[in-house]
């Protein structure tokens, strides 16, 4: 049934667009979902189009579409947007205005830019609330080629370049919270071996649209993001892979007429991260140079913030080493991400645990925080073959009383074929999280199984109550680690075919 739902919607297409070559299903995927609507835009722009082009998607986009509706001039009439390429030329993006003249559409403009493709494209109202510019962002078409932003307004039918940056990241949204639109973008280093680089937030300023804000930094900008880091408040988000540590996360927020780094956290604060409390932070940071202080939101690798929770809020990830030894110089083998969100003023509130390990990643349980720890495997190499997830009472969290809550384990598909009849025949739980095929040839495949330990242990009292109460279902197992129980059968099914 879905093969055929595509091939209805490719057959409408192409018959719409003539002999005209139409995008990818890709693109075609991401076209508007406007059903009769669609397929008038489609005949509306055909005529303008030369023979054989392609509709061209942009990678980043507010609509996520080759075609698009938008008032860009404010005159209570939506203009149409078309971005194509034409047959044969590779470094050549274009991007047709049509407007409507006499109750039809009449090409108002034609914008080309020298790219392999639009990297992003956005309709923003950045100057004026009742009017939107254009935003045209493209790929160079090489590694360490800068892409090329381009912002244009639209007026007596034409459109007019308002400006022309450089840039690596690029973020839009409401940083200002104002009802316009600000631009932060990660400007390119100056030489390819360079590791200092800038941000930039443009935006408007006195009517027109200029930068309101730079800060430098010392590394590579990742991850650049414009969303909303409160309940009241909007921020903007960054990674820096550092020359000196592994990195840090920044969050940029207007304060007092200036824009802070509110992830301003003092050592002896940061120090205390594997605690899983909420944390304190010192006043925001309004160094121009990102790099100059010690008070950061460290990170030994890019952990992605998020919007963890589904709240609307992005939590702002913080990495915590598990070393698999007692000795203090050891290199971790494996990390989990704690996520904090922003109260908004001077406090990250613990949200919640995540996890992972061979490609998988388990929320750790709420009811968990406080009374658990992970422990690996004291072997002398550095692979990681179980992880074991530990009740650990307040009152002793490094060890004495203890019982296991979890085992993570991932073995050779021979050693699951002796383990799982042990497993049955004793009764004992378990979820198939997947399988993987052989890492090489002549190797055997291996399973990732969770099990749920067993009724024995040594607790007693309010110890043994209280684990009771943490210990997990199937079902949550399953939760946990974010399969349902199709994708628990798709797994057993894979692993009885290997």
């Amino acid at each position: 049934m879905h093969a055929i739902k595509i091939a209805v919607l490719l057959l409408i297409l192409l018959t719409v667009s003539g002999c005209g070559q139409i995008a990818s299903p890709g693109d075609l995927l991401h076209a508007p979902n406007l059903a009769g609507e669609e397929q008038s835009l489609y005949r509306s722009v055909q005529p303008f189009l030369p023979s054989g082009y392609q509709l061209t998607t942009p990678d980043q986009s507010d609509q996520g579409s080759a075609i698009r509706l938008a008032d860009l001039n404010g005159d209570g009439e939506k203009e149409l947007i078309v971005s194509y390429k034409k047959p044969d030329i590779d470094y050549e993006v274009n991007v047709l205005i049509l407007s409507r003249q006499n109750g039809s559409w009449q090409k108002a403009d034609l914008i080309t830019g020298s790219g392999t493709n639009l990297d992003y494209l956005g309709i923003k109202p950045l100057i004026h609330s009742s009017s939107a510019e254009l935003l045209l962002g493209y790929e160079g078409g090489g590694y360490g080629l800068p892409k090329e932003l381009y912002i244009y307004s639209f007026a007596n039918q034409k459109a007019v370049e308002l400006l022309h940056r450089s840039y690596d990241q690029i973020a839009v949204g409401d940083l200002a919270g104002n009802g316009l639109n600000q631009i932060a973008i990660a400007l390119p280093a100056a030489e390819p071996n360079d590791s200092p680089s800038q941000i930039e937030v443009l935006g408007e300023k006195s009517g027109k649209l200029a930068v309101l804000a730079e800060r430098r930094t010392e590394g590579d900008v990742l991850n650049l993001q414009i969303e909303r880091a409160s309940e009241q408040r909007i921020g903007l988000f960054a990674q820096v892979l550092g020359t000196k540590r592994s990195g840090y996360t920044v969050l940029l927020a207007w304060e007092n007429g200036r824009l802070g780094n509110v992830l301003s956290l003092p050592q002896s604060i940061y120090d205390k991260r594997s605690s899983r409390q909420n944390l304190k932070l010192d006043e925001p940071d309004y160094n121009p140079d990102l790099a100059v202080t010690e008070q950061k939101w460290w990170i030994d690798y890019p952990a992605n913030n998020r919007d963890i929770d589904n709240d609307g809020i992005t939590e702002v990830a913080l990495p915590n080493p598990l070393p698999n030894t007692d000795e203090p110089t050891a290199q971790p083998q494996t990390w989990s991400d704690s996520y904090y969100r922003w109260d908004g003023n001077r406090e990250m509130t613990f949200v919640e645990d995540r996890f992972w390990q061979w490609g998988y990643e388990l929320r750790i349980p709420d009811r968990w925080l406080g009374h658990y720890r992970i422990e690996l495997p004291k072997a002398d190499d550095t692979t990681v073959s179980e992880v074991l997830f530990v009740y650990s009472p307040h009152e002793d969290p490094e060890g004495g009383s203890s019982a296991l809550l979890l085992t993570l384990r991932q073995l050779s598909m021979e050693e699951w074929n002796r383990l799982r009849p042990l497993l049955e025949n004793q009764q004992n739980e378990y979820v198939v999280l997947g399988s993987t095929g052989p890492a090489a040839p002549g190797s055997s495949s291996e399973v990732t199984v969770a099990l749920l330990p067993d009724t024995d242990n040594n607790l007693t009292g309010a110890e043994a109550a209280e684990y009771e109460k943490l210990r997990l279902t199937a079902d949550e197992v399953r939760e946990m680690v974010g399969a349902d129980t199709d994708e628990e059968e798709e797994a057993n099914h894979n692993v009885e075919k290997h």
